[in-house]
């Protein structure tokens, strides 16, 4: 066998051991957004279903209180998971003639309550990629704590050396 030292590998002073250096192909997160995306994909990925169990927990909850608003809001978000999503919007059915108002109908009104008025606030942009699979993820970020983990013991063996 050949003892040539290889380039790649740390070696000790007293020429015992080659410990490799840390790889940085990783992107790094911090801990909260490292376990906010991993909880994210295992979710998804692992359990389908919950998702629509914590919906009918939340709709269960507002019949309990008997608050109109928070049961209509539940009631909206078990719809939407309940209801398959069409891969291509529907066609817009054709008017033939416009409606028309009588004199006797009842205006509508242009204002809308501050309660019914939805804002538009743009989540936080997110430093990851949530659509990967969790190997995939893996792969490509860690966390903060993880990155730091072979420094140290790069640390360790060099002090348990000297």
């Amino acid at each position: 066998m050949d003892q040539t030292p290889r380039k790649d590998l740390i070696s000790l002073s007293n020429g015992g051991a080659h410990i490799p250096p840390p790889k940085s192909t990783e992107v790094v997160l911090d801990e909260d957004s490292y376990t906010e995306a991993i909880s994210e994909i295992i979710k998804r990925d692992y359990f389908p279903s919950l998702k629509t169990l914590e919906a009918q927990h939340g709709y269960l909850d507002a019949l309990s209180t008997r608050d109109p608003i928070l049961l209509r809001d539940a009631t909206r978000k078990l719809a939407e998971i309940n209801t398959p999503m069409r891969k291509t919007p529907a066609a817009t059915p054709i008017i033939l003639r416009t409606p028309r108002g009588g004199e006797w109908d009842t205006p509508v009104s242009t204002r809308t309550s501050t309660s019914t008025r939805i804002t538009s606030a743009t989540p936080p942009e997110k430093k990851y990629d949530i659509n990967l699979s969790l190997d995939a993820f893996q792969a490509k970020y860690t966390s903060e704590d993880n990155a730091s983990y072979p420094l140290i013991m790069c640390g360790q063996i060099l002090n348990f050396d000297s």
